[in-house]
C-alpha cells in the first residue's frame, strides 16, 4: 500500500513538473500567428490593455467576439493553470459567436489545446482552462458560485443583465500567487437589458474612451470605442445592410452611438430638453413622492413638485442598496428642508404584503413618521404611457421662456438626479410578452418610482363637483391629498453619511422668475 501511495506520488510530481516545462515553453509562444490571427488596429489596442476592466463596444462589425474569444487563449497560452470563463447570454448565441470563432481557428490545437464538445471546455497543455457558458439569469450564474476564475470575457455584455454579470464578477480571485487575476474584457453593441449600466460605467465615465478612469473598488477601467471602419475584413454588402437599418438601429450598429438604439423605450428624451442644474422652486408647489421598494436590489425615492400648468418638476432622488424599512424613512425625512411639505407618497403595492409574522413595510414607514399610499399600479404599460405624455412638449414654463424657449417638456429632471437620468434613456422595451412594456431584466428601480408619481398624476388637476347631500368620506379621502399630510416633523434628524455629500439638495424658496 505504501508503494503504491510514492508512486502516485511520484506520478503527481512528474505530471506537474512536464506541466511546469510546458507552461514556460508555451509562455515564449505567439499564439496570433500560430493561428493565423492579424488583429486589426482597434483590436491589437483591445489585446494591448492592461486595464483591469476594459469593454471594447459600439458599433456591429468591429470584430468584438473575435478579440475575446483570442484574448483568451492568448492569456491561457501565457498564464500555465488559468481559468477563463467566456459567457453569453444563452447557449444559442454562444454558438453562434463565440464557439463559431473558436472553430474558424481549429479549437486552438494548433498551439496545444484540446476541445472537450461535452463540457464546451478548451484544455491546455498547461494546466489553463477556458470555459465556455452561459448566463440569462442570476439563476444560471449561481451554478458557477464554486468557480473560480483569474479571467472573465462577456460577448455582447449589453444583453446579459448587470446583476448577472456583477455576480459572476465577483468569482474572480485566484488561490496562487504565481497565477494573476487579470480582470475582465467585454464586448458589446449599444442597446439591451445592461445599456444604462455600461454606458454610466464605461461611456460616460471614460468621456467615451478619451481616459482611463479608478473605479470605486480601486480597479483601472478603459473603454474602446468601436466601429464598423475600423474592421477592413468586413464585406460591403453587411456594410450596406446596416446603412439600411431603421434610424435608431443604424445609429447603434453602424455608427455606434451609445445615446439611440433599437427598442429605447423613451426616444423622445433629450438631455438638452428635459434636463437642468437645480434652481430655486416656488414653495407653493406641491410635492410628491414615487417610491420603488429594495434592499438587496436598489430602494428608489424622488421627489417631484408639479407647478400652475401641471408641469413636473423631478428635484431629488435617493437611490441606495442595503437599507433597511426604518433606516429608509428616516433617510427620506432627513433629506426634506425645514418645512417642506409632501402632499402624498405612492409607493410599490408590494410594500403593503406581509411575510409570516413581519410587519408591513408600510407600517414601519409610518411608524417612523413616513406616510405612504399604494401606487396602484394597474398594469405597468398605462403608468408608461403616462411618462411618454409627461415627456411631450408643451408652451414653455416661465423659467425657459426667460431663456427664449417656445416650448419645453412637461417635466424636468434636476441634474442632481443621476441614477434616473441614467436608466431613463437606457430604458430598452421588454422583448418578450407586451412590446409596449419595459424590459424588466434592465436598471428600472427610478424608473418604476417616477411610474408610480406619473400614473398617480394623471392627466391633471381634477375638481369633483359634490351634491350637498353627499356624505363627507369623498371629502375626507380629498383631504387627504391636501398639502401637510405627510408634512416631515419640524425638528431635524441627522442626516446619514453617505448622504452627506448633497445635504439638503432640492430645497425650495420663491422662484426669481414669478
Amino acid at each position: 500500500m505504501a508503494l503504491k501511495i510514492q508512486k502516485m506520488e511520484e506520478l503527481q510530481l512528474l505530471q506537474a513538473e512536464l506541466q511546469r516545462r510546458e507552461g514556460a515553453r508555451m509562455r515564449n509562444l505567439d499564439a496570433f500567428a500560430i493561428l493565423g490571427y492579424t488583429p486589426t488596429p482597434k483590436q491589437r489596442e483591445f489585446h494591448e490593455a492592461a486595464e483591469y476592466d476594459v469593454l471594447y463596444g459600439g458599433a456591429a462589425g468591429g470584430g468584438k467576439s473575435k478579440a475575446l474569444v483570442m484574448e483568451g487563449i492568448r492569456q491561457c497560452v501565457r498564464h500555465p493553470g488559468l481559468r477563463v470563463g467566456a459567457f453569453r447570454r444563452t447557449y444559442g448565441e454562444l454558438k453562434e459567436s463565440l464557439l463559431a470563432e473558436l472553430a474558424q481557428v481549429g479549437y486552438a490545437g494548433a498551439v496545444g489545446a484540446s476541445w472537450n464538445g461535452t463540457e464546451y471546455e478548451l484544455r491546455f497543455n498547461n494546466g489553463s482552462l477556458l470555459m465556455f457558458r452561459y448566463a440569462e439569469s442570476v439563476k444560471d450564474a449561481t451554478r458557477r458560485q464554486g468557480g473560480q476564475y483569474q479571467l472573465l470575457l462577456f460577448d455582447e455584455r449589453n444583453l446579459t443583465p448587470p446583476d448577472v454579470c456583477a455576480f459572476l464578477e465577483s468569482r474572480l480571485r485566484s488561490g496562487r500567487a504565481d497565477i494573476p487575476v487579470i480582470g475582465i474584457r467585454s464586448g458589446t453593441n449599444p442597446g439591451g437589458p445592461g445599456h444604462g449600466t455600461a454606458k454610466a460605467r464605461y461611456v460616460d465615465a471614460t468621456n467615451y474612451g478619451e481616459k482611463v478612469v479608478v473605479d470605486e473598488r480601486g480597479r483601472t477601467v478603459r473603454f474602446i470605442p468601436s466601429r464598423l471602419t475600423d474592421n477592413p475584413h468586413v464585406n460591403p454588402e453587411y456594410a450596406a445592410d446596416l446603412k439600411a437599418l431603421p434610424e435608431q438601429m443604424r445609429k447603434a450598429f453602424l455608427e455606434g452611438s451609445w445615446d439611440a438604439f433599437m427598442g429605447q423605450m423613451f426616444t423622445e428624451f433629450s438631455w438638452d430638453r428635459h434636463v437642468l442644474q437645480p434652481i430655486n422652486l416656488p414653495a407653493t408647489w406641491t410635492r410628491y413622492n414615487g417610491i420603488d421598494w429594495g434592499y438587496t436590489a436598489p430602494w428608489c425615492v424622488l421627489w417631484g413638485a408639479v407647478d400652475e400648468d401641471g408641469r413636473l418638476w423631478i428635484y431629488r432622488e435617493i437611490y441606495r442598496t442595503q437599507v433597511g424599512e426604518a433606516d429608509q424613512a428616516a433617510r427620506i425625512l432627513a433629506a426634506e428642508t425645514e418645512g417642506e411639505s409632501v402632499a402624498a407618497r405612492w409607493a410599490d403595492d408590494a410594500m403593503w404584503a406581509t411575510r409570516g409574522d413581519a410587519k408591513p413595510i408600510a407600517t414601519v414607514y409610518a411608524e417612523h413618521g413616513v406616510t405612504l399610499t399604494p401606487a396602484g399600479k394597474g398594469g405597468r404599460v398605462p403608468g408608461w404611457q403616462r411618462v411618454h405624455s409627461l415627456l411631450k412638449e408643451a408652451p414653455a414654463c416661465p423659467h425657459h421662456r426667460a431663456l427664449g424657449w417656445a416650448t419645453c417638456p412637461m417635466t424636468h429632471f434636476f441634474t442632481t438626479c443621476a441614477n434616473l437620468l441614467r436608466e431613463l434613456p437606457a430604458l430598452p422595451h421588454a422583448t418578450t410578452g407586451d412590446p409596449e412594456d419595459a424590459d424588466t431584466t434592465g436598471s428600472d428601480h427610478a424608473m418604476d418610482a417616477l411610474r408610480y408619481l406619473a400614473i398617480n398624476l394623471g392627466a391633471g388637476p381634477q375638481f369633483p363637483l359634490l351634491a350637498d347631500d353627499q356624505n363627507h368620506e369623498v371629502a375626507r379621502l380629498l383631504e387627504a391629498l391636501a398639502p401637510g399630510v405627510a408634512q416631515r416633523k419640524p425638528e431635524r434628524l441627522n442626516t446619514p453619511a453617505d448622504d452627506v455629500e448633497q445635504p439638503n439638495r432640492g430645497s425650495t424658496a420663491r422662484s426669481p422668475f414669478v
